[in-house]
């Protein structure tokens, strides 16, 4: 119940805020897999709030969908330290398949703002946040 609250229901009533006080173009960012028929709750949570998002009618609605995000926590997680660890070898060999450091989603994210693209939405996937990310 908690993870629904915070990342579908909070980001709904934070998008629609955003709206309701001028806001014209919206950057969420999702996951990779986001889908609202997925039987894996997170994927399909993500696809939920991706929907909600779009549907409070946003002159522009960008979606950034990171694969594994790449980050130093303060609180230990093993299984996602092992993860991470096994990712940063693959990540020499496919640098923008599997992974994103959070810095690069950031400056996608800053990116798409100050360089938006045409049309009402789009939906970047992690090769192109990558890319945007190196602006």
């Amino acid at each position: 119940d908690g993870f629904v609250r915070v990342d579908r229901d909070y980001v709904a009533q934070a998008a629609e805020l955003a709206r309701a006080g001028g806001c014209k173009h919206f950057v969420l960012q999702s996951s990779r897999g986001a889908n609202v028929q997925s039987r894996f709750l997170y994927l399909r949570v993500k696809g939920e709030v991706e929907n909600l998002v779009q549907a409070v009618g946003f002159d522009c609605c960008t979606i950034l969908r990171p694969a594994v995000l790449l980050c130093k926590r303060q609180e230990s997680r093993p299984m996602e330290w092992i993860v991470q660890q096994f990712l940063g070898m693959v990540v020499r060999v496919f640098p923008t398949a599997f992974s994103v450091p959070v810095e690069t989603v950031a400056r996608a994210m800053v990116a798409c703002v100050l360089q938006p693209g045409e049309g009402k939405g789009r939906v970047l996937e992690n090769g192109a946040i990558h890319e945007l990310g190196k602006a």
